[in-house]
């Protein structure tokens, strides 16, 4: 141990060599003496602090705690931790900056929960060390609350786990260190006794009101002494003591001022672990490396970083000491997240940042950002008023924060705003781990690769991978980054962290040089979870029991390579050897630069499937999505996958993993798929070459093999598989429709005729594949000009089922003549010869196909194969049929022929069989097995019982024989619906459903009907025939004849009469009579006593017995087996059948890709020809092996005679040698090999150079080369990959959009919060608008009712049409007081379109008080109802209003009562009687005539044609002519459309004192009005026009009850125009009693509509007015002088008169009178 001088001599020398000395004694010493020095040194005390529960309970867990010298010295402290306290190394820091003083519970509890989870996220991510004042209030009381919610969790997920039989789970360390001074908790923590004891155990009690404690979610505690005890203390003595002033003390709390001892030894000590390696110096960095030689770590405990931890603050609201704090650490160059929205600090400082981005003007920021920031400052922190110096410096501290935000390409500051839609704060970690690689320097040198590698972990452990591409690989595009083995091994093991190996990858990680064979197996080894792997591939399919830890080493090549066999049938997928050489980088094959290039490439592409199958047996689903989208051959590896999923699925035990292993299954078939149609949409032809390309590494399987075999039958039915299965089944032929007028040939009639007759070929069939088809020649009238023939574009056939229709449909269409197709197919087939010849697969010089090959190349098509074997079939049949029937034993010739024909269909099925066994194809194997075991049993029965027997004895088992031949006649029938029929685009997928429907719905009613049966059959039995003996006979009654057969016949019999003797194994008549009874009782039963019948209830001694329960037991058998059963089975069919529609159609295209495939490989002739083919057969590979043979004899015998010649030459001269070195090396082996054989001038020589062992050998040698040549990558196959990636950038757009949706919906919570802030607002801003914009549009239209009234003076009648629109606007309408719909001027017109038009809806109903009594009769109904009843029961507006005023309003005509009717309250016009625009005659109860006139008086314009008003095209009623009103509806008037009225104005000339009065020159006109007694308003003859009487007649009955009181006048329909004027002329009589008439002037005035309050859209009022004027002084006789009539002056100041002013005026003109 160190003596105290030398101690003390150490710490106080700044020499650096002198104080990594002192470190370096500190690393040597032991754990006691390094104790005893910190606690001597630096008055060290340590132990648990145990916290008070909330039942005063001290048991919960102790969290470590050091109580020390705030002068410690850091590395002291550093290497104390790590001691005792055992803490591994931080991937980041994080210290939280906040304040305590006047701390306000956060509002927002969303907030709150987010906030936590964020922090949680970023614990359990990585080791994260959390810095706080530790206190238990505030922010470090939320996070604390964080913690301590995750370490619940741990400890419930670990006791469960124990409790399992389970090892917990490894998690990262939470760190939450509080760091406090003494001082401030000494109220609430009594720390004294820790001076005598080193260790010790504090009690923490529950924090009372007013006092600070700590909080119990920190995981340790460093708690300072301000003032030291230890012997260090002496040094302290020479340093300035730091104190705050009285202004600053009274300005925030000691524990918020930013030199508070807590907030410097927490800056002192936060700086240690961002620049530890900073502070030392360079030169002494190995010197001083404490952790490399200390006894007390390991070197496996992951030692503290001597570059610095990452570090990042957070901001979360703050005081002026926490601005301070900030300022620091950004001047040392450590980012900060702030929290925005939390208010105080983070908001001032957040909005100083956004004003100095949004202009940074050193005006702007002296005029307004500091007065500003000021202002903020004071409101948040009123203890600033006091201050100025501090306050002002606060301010400085925050411009300059904002202002060393953003340094170029580094940013220091990053804000998060806590309310915003677009960022959450469960993204916490994402916000910190980006502000932390924002602010980091570029590296250089060395330094790159270990920088690079510290930040790709942080991003691998919080799995961020966005931040790892934007702030990482792009943030510096020209530097080349090295990804290390370890990393790809993270993200490839780690959970959800595949899109960090699609990164990885797009980095050129060569996958190749990682993947070997012993690194597949530690993948395997490695991964998190192996249940999969263990339950489907080991267990399922290896039979291994699972309890291996680690695979076997060979488990690559005989573990790997069984399990892909089993699943996909590929072989030797995996190579070790190849493996493990491509992994260090030795390639076999091509030497040169571009050979190894292409090795390379293909090693790159197998290890990208090997990591494919890993993923699949993972069941890494997304793994394997990432990986094959990089693949250049995305369509065959989807298929496998898809294959491999599916037939993993039934090893897993679990239903809902079974689910979702098919799911992923059908996932990989839709990749399959839609790189399909994306390529066969843009590219067809490069599309059928891909699904024709057989690959070597799939065991040469072509693509589509590869679908079918995975059972894909989506794929399958695809439009590009479909038209490749078409043109494989067509061959190199394609049938030709020729026009027979109104017949056409099916293409199977001119395929058989073809191949049969040979001749029809020619001019049926074009050799050329389909789709292309050489130009075939017009008609000679479609030649014109002589243009070129032009070939007719392929049809593209975009569904799979047309496709499959193809079938028999293809053709290309000729011309019309017979002859004219006879007289060009040589020029055709010349044509389609030099057609090839400009392509690739031909030479230039080819010659047309002779008629030979021709027949050869028709017969080689698998349609002609289908169809003549489909004919040899038939003709079987018929001689099969013959045979059958031919009576007795037959014929033998027939039989015998007939059986040489079966043998030979069996042979060929048994021979197809066997070569799909060999070939190991992915046709179905079992069913042609079974045909073969079935065909070969009947021709052994048919052989020994019917030809054996009639060869022998001449004789045969006729009955047995038959029997044979019959049920295989039923056979081979039944046999054209599975071999034959399923081609047809019909019968095929109906063949389909009707298999479903026999597999699954009548199985399931057998299965039911058999419980039924059998329960009904023997309960039936038994009762029938009580005493039937027990044997073969009793069952075959039950189960047979009462049971089965009684779904097809009603046999009853035995139920209705007793008819059965019980003669059963008797011999005389009464054992006969009692059998049963004998047999069932024992042989001493006596029977002859019928009291003994009757004692056992046997009423008769028949076997049947008769009983209703007998009847009963079989109506329910009947009602259940024949009507719910048989009833139940066609529901099932039709569900089913319904059910399979769309599904029978894929199965369909899929099975018809075996029957292509099954007749591609069988030879040309059909059975029992077939026998001539395989005899070619024979003699064609015999050939061919003799001539493989003699040409590799002939070939070694040159081989020799060149050898030897080179032998001699090289003897003779060197030149002669290099020449001719040079020369074989310019020349090809091709021509080599050609000039060989024609130097061999021997026999055999010749032999093998004619054309046909010549086409052999080319051939064979051809043949070989393909073998060879392995299956290179190239720049074409780049275009497979591109579709990939396109595929899956498109599905990946559609979990984007799901995501996004999710996130809007969290944004639309967030949202709906900020609207309701600002709905307040806004809806009184709104009210105001609505309030300013109706008084607005009510001010337009007062201005557009006063411009009218002053441009209507002195106007006549026509020129003021254009102003008689005003009163219609009146709001409120009048009797109610709804307001109408604003309508100005210029929307008046319907032609101007006013989308915004929403009237007020208002008819007031019948009983309203605007209608007279004697009115209420005609009032319509509310046409706008459903029906009548609604219009009188509801309403929706306030129309009930007693007008307060009297019922005659401005603009209204008052009118009396009309003529006196019949007619009843409840009277309605009928809704067909509406008949708009026209006239309809009504019948009243009363027998009178009413007479509707629904037609308008208005009039158009230019004509003055009668006008027909518009209808409404959605309600069907009127519109009002004139325009827009604001009210919609029948309103106040009583009918819907125009409400007519007519009126009468008796005018003479005023005269005073005898003479006329006359004012201007002009003569004053006065008229005759009554006064009505109930409103004393002046009234004018006439009245509404209804219909009950003439409207003519109405005038004169209310002028003569007006002026004579006469109410008993009455006028007809019939009262014309005539008969009023007439009327009214009767009283211009001279008053001297002379015949001589006085001057009488009648006028119509004005005819047309009215400007009325009471008008609406649907309903106006219109009115026809007369002037009577009677020219000299006259006097009505009997006129009333009860002061109710009374003469009145027309001038414009009259009043009195209503009726539209024009009206008046219109009248003075007339009669050219003064007005005005």
């Amino acid at each position: 141990m160190l003596a105290s001088a030398t101690q003390e001599t150490l710490l106080n020398d700044d020499n650096p060599l002198r104080h990594s000395t002192f470190l370096r004694s500190i690393s040597v010493l032991d754990s006691n003496d390094f104790n005893n020095f910190i606690q001597e040194q630096y008055g060290a005390c340590w132990g648990t602090l145990k916290f008070e529960d909330s039942l005063s309970d001290y048991s919960n867990d102790a969290r470590p705690f050091l109580y020390v010298d705030d002068n410690i010295d850091l590395h002291v402290l550093r290497q104390f931790m790590i001691s005792e306290w055992k803490l591994q190394t931080a991937n980041i820091v994080i210290p939280v900056l906040s304040g305590v003083t006047n701390h306000k519970p956060f509002n927002n509890q969303k907030m709150i929960e987010t906030l936590r989870n964020g922090i949680q996220n970023a614990a359990n991510a990585s080791e994260v060390w959390f810095t706080t004042n530790g206190i238990d209030a505030g922010i470090p009381q939320l996070i604390g609350s964080a913690f301590r919610e995750e370490i619940a969790l741990r400890r419930a997920d670990d006791a469960w786990a124990i409790q399992m039989g389970r090892a917990p789970k490894k998690r990262k360390s939470l760190v939450l260190i509080g760091i406090v001074c003494d001082d401030e908790i000494k109220d609430i923590i009594d720390l004294k006794a820790s001076k005598d004891h080193t260790r010790m155990e504090v009690k923490v009690p529950t924090r009372k009101r007013d006092q600070l404690s700590l909080n119990s979610g920190h995981s340790h505690f460093i708690i300072i002494r301000e003032h030291a005890i230890g012997s260090s203390s002496i040094v302290n003595l020479r340093r300035k003591s730091i104190t705050n002033d009285s202004g600053e003390k009274q300005l925030e709390k000691l524990i918020d001022s930013a030199e508070s001892a807590t907030n410097r030894f927490r800056d002192r000590f936060e700086d240690f672990l961002h620049q530890e390696a900073l502070q030392q110096p360079t030169n002494e960095q190995t010197s001083i490396d404490v952790l490399s030689t200390s006894p007390l770590i390991s070197r496996k405990s992951k030692p503290w970083s001597e570059d610095g931890f990452p570090m990042v603050c957070t901001l979360v609201r703050g005081t002026p000491g926490t601005i301070e704090l900030l300022y620091r650490k950004i001047q040392q160059e450590v980012p900060a997240v702030i929290l925005k929205g939390t208010g105080s600090a983070a908001d001032i400082i957040a909005f100083a940042y956004e004003e100095i981005n949004a202009k940074n003007d050193k005006e702007y920021e002296d005029s307004y950002l500091k007065v500003e920031l000021t202002r903020r400052l004071l409101d948040e922190y009123p203890a600033l008023k006091d201050n100025n110096v501090k306050r002002n410096e606060i301010r400085d501290h925050i411009i300059s924060i904002v202002k060393k935000a953003d340094q170029g390409k580094r940013k220091f500051l990053t804000f998060v705003d806590v309310y915003s839609t677009t960022a959450s704060l469960n993204d916490f970690h994402k916000f910190i781990l980006s502000a932390l690689l924002q602010s980091q320097k570029t590296a250089t040198g060395n330094k790159v690769n270990v920088q690079l590698k510290r930040n790709l972990l942080l991003t691998l452990d919080w799995n961020l991978p966005d931040l790892a591409l934007s702030e990482i690989f792009q943030r510096d595009d020209d530097m080349k980054y090295s990804i290390h083995t370890d990393l790809f091994d993270k993200a490839l093991l780690g959970k959800k962290l595949e899109p960090f190996v699609d990164l990885f990858l797009d980095r050129e990680f060569a996958l190749h040089r990682y993947l070997k064979s012993d690194k597949l197996i530690s993948l395997f080894n490695e991964a998190k979870d192996r249940e999969f792997l263990t339950t489907t591939s080991l267990e399922g399919i290896l039979g291994l029991t699972g309890d291996e830890d680690e695979m076997p080493k060979d488990f690559v090549e005989h573990g790997l390579n069984v399990i892909v066999k089993r699943l996909t049938g590929i072989s030797h997928f995996f190579s070790k050897h190849e493996m493990d050489c491509n992994a260090m980088g030795i390639y076999f094959g091509d030497k040169t630069d571009k050979g190894v290039q292409r090795q390379r490439i293909r090693a790159e592409k197998k290890a990208l499937r090997h990591l494919i199958i890993y993923a699949v047996l993972m069941n890494r689903h997304q793994l394997a999505k990432i990986l094959w989208k990089r693949s250049s051959e995305p369509i065959p590896l989807a298929l496998i996958c898809c294959m491999m999923f599916k037939k993993l699925a039934p090893y897993c035990h679990e239903s809902y993993q079974r689910l979702l292993i098919e799911k992923q299954a059908k996932d990989f078939s839709d990749c399959a798929v839609g790189v399909l149609d994306k390529a066969f949409n843009e590219d067809n032809m490069r599309t059928f070459e891909m699904l024709d390309e057989k690959h070597p590494d799939w065991n040469h399987m072509a693509t589509v093999e590869l679908a079918y075999n995975a059972e894909n039958k989506e794929f399958m039915a695809h439009a590009a598989c479909q038209k490749w299965v078409t043109r494989q089944f067509y061959g190199d032929i394609t049938p030709r429709e020729l026009s027979w007028g109104l017949f056409k040939c099916p293409d199977y009639l001119k395929i058989i005729f073809s191949a049969i007759l040979i001749f029809p070929m020619w001019f049926w069939i074009n050799f050329s594949p389909i789709g292309q088809a050489p130009p075939t020649p017009k008609k000679s009238s479609d030649l014109q000009n002589g243009k070129n023939l032009e070939l007719k574009p392929e049809k593209k056939i975009d569904e799979g089922k047309k496709l499959g229709e193809f079938v028999g449909q293809v053709s290309i269409r000729e011309g019309n003549s017979i002859f004219q197709q006879l007289s060009c197919c040589r020029r055709r087939r010349s044509t389609l010869q030099k057609q090839k010849s400009t392509g690739s697969t031909t030479k230039s010089d080819d010659k047309p196909m002779s008629h030979l090959e021709e027949i050869k190349v028709l017969w080689t098509a698998p349609i002609t194969k289908f169809y003549t074997n489909f004919v040899a079939y038939i003709a079987f049949l018929s001689f099969f049929t013959v045979a059958v029937m031919w009576p007795t034993c037959g014929n033998l010739l027939l039989d015998c022929f007939v059986w040489f024909w079966t043998a030979s269909i069996a042979f060929e099925n048994t021979r197809v069989a066997y070569e799909k066994y060999c070939s190991q194809s992915s046709l179905p194997l079992q069913r042609a097995v079974l045909e073969v075991i079935v065909q070969t049993i009947f021709l052994a029965l048919y052989l020994i019982f019917r030809i054996i027997g009639l060869w022998n004895f001449g004789t045969c088992q006729i009955l047995t024989a038959k029997a044979i031949l019959g049920v295989g006649l039923i056979y081979y029938y039944y046999r054209i619906l599975f071999i034959f029929l399923p081609i047809s685009p019909k019968l095929g997928p109906m063949m389909i459903r009707l298999r479903c429907m026999i597999m699954d719905d009548f199985f399931t009613f057998l299965q039911l009907f058999v419980i039924f049966m059998i329960s009904s059959g023997v309960a039936i039995t038994a009762v029938v025939f009580p005493h039937h003996p027990l044997g073969l006979e009793l069952f075959t009654k039950a189960f047979v004849f009462r049971g089965l057969m009684a779904l097809f016949s009603n046999e009853m019999s035995d139920l209705k009469t007793h008819h059965q003797s019980c003669s059963i194994n008797a011999t005389g008549q009464t054992d006969r009579e009692y059998a049963c009874l004998r047999l069932s009782h024992g042989l001493s039963f006596q029977y002859d006593n019928l009291y003994a019948y009757n004692r056992y209830g046997i009423s008769s001694p028949r076997c049947n017995q008769t009983s209703w329960i007998a009847w009963f037991l079989l109506i329910q058998y009947f009602f259940l087996a024949k009507r719910f059963l048989t009833s139940l089975l066609t529901a099932m069919f039709g569900l089913t059948g319904a059910r399979v529609q769309s599904q029978s159609e894929q199965i369909w295209m899929y099975n018809r890709y075996e029957i292509v495939m099954e007749y591609a490989k069988r030879p040309r002739l059909p059975p029992p020809f077939v026998v001539i083919s395989y005899i070619s057969m024979l003699i064609t590979n015999g050939s061919r092996r003799c001539v493989i043979k003699l040409k590799e004899f002939s070939d070694k015998k040159l081989n020799r005679a060149r050898r030897n010649h080179r032998r001699l030459s090289e003897t003779d001269t060197s030149t002669l040698n290099n020449d001719r070195t040079i020369s074989n090396a310019n020349n090809n082996s091709n021509t080599n090999q050609l000039n060989e054989i024609n130097e061999d001038h021997s026999f055999l020589g010749r032999l093998l150079n004619c054309k046909p062992c010549r086409q052999v050998t080319d051939n064979h040698r051809q043949k070989i080369e393909d073998a060879k040549r392995n299956w290179e990558d190239s720049e074409a196959n780049l275009y497979w990959k591109y579709k990939a990636i396109e595929y899956y950038a498109k599905t990946q757009e559609a979990d984007k959009v799901q995501e996004k949706l999710d996130n809007l919906s969290n944004s639309v919570t967030n949202v709906q919060k900020d609207m309701d802030i600002q709905r307040k607002s806004l809806r009184q801003i709104n009210d105001r608008v609505v309030s300013l914009e109706k008084l607005m549009i009510d001010s337009h239209i007062l201005l557009e009712k006063i411009r009218a009234t002053i441009q209507q003076e002195d106007k006549s009648l026509p020129e003021c049409q254009k102003f008689i629109h005003i009163l219609s606007r009146e709001s409120p309408y009048v009797y109610t007081n709804e307001a109408r719909f604003p309508v100005t001027e210029k929307y008046i017109p319907w032609k101007v379109p006013f989308d915004l038009y929403d009237p007020t809806m208002i008819t007031l109903p019948k009983e309203h008080n605007c209608f007279r009594d004697d009115e209420r009769p005609f009032v319509e109904p509310n046409l706008l109802k459903i029906s009548s009843t609604d219009d009188q029961s509801s309403s929706n507006i306030d129309t009930y209003v007693t007008p307060a005023t009297p019922l005659t309003q401005p603009g209204t005509f008052g009118a009396i009562e009309p003529a006196v009717t019949n007619i009843t309250a409840d009277f309605m016009i009928p809704s067909y009687e509406y008949k708009w625009n026209q006239i309809v005659e009504l019948q009243l109860p009363d027998r009178k005539k009413m007479i509707v006139d629904r037609t308008t008086w208005l009039t158009n314009p230019g004509d003055k044609s009668p006008l027909v008003y518009r209808l409404d095209t959605q309600l069907l009623i009127p519109l009002c002519p004139m325009g827009r009103t604001g009210v919609r509806g029948r309103g106040a008037l009583i009918r819907w459309g125009p409400n007519k009225s007519i009126m009468g104005i008796i005018t003479r000339w005023k005269k005073h004192r005898g003479q006329f009065a006359i004012v201007d020159g002009q003569r004053i006109l006065e008229a005759l009005v009554f006064k009505d007694k109930l409103t004393n308003d002046w009234k004018l003859p006439g009245g509404k026009i209804l219909g009950v009487e003439s409207p003519y007649g109405a005038v004169c009955r209310s002028f003569n009850k007006l002026a004579f009181q006469d109410n008993d006048s009455e006028h007809s329909l019939s009262f014309q125009e005539r008969d009023m004027i007439e009327h009214f002329e009767s009283f211009a009589r001279s008053s001297e009693g002379t015949d001589r008439p006085n001057v009488f002037e009648a006028h119509m005035v004005y005819r047309g509509y009215i400007d009325d309050v009471r008008n609406t859209d649907n309903a106006w009022v219109e009115a026809e007015i007369w002037n009577f004027h009677y020219g000299s002084t006259m006097s009505f006789p009997n006129l009333r002088t009860d002061g109710m009539a009374l003469w009145k002056d027309v001038t414009y100041n009259a009043r009195g008169f209503l009726m539209q002013t024009s009206i008046l005026r219109e009248i003075a003109r007339i009669h050219d009178a003064y007005f005005e």
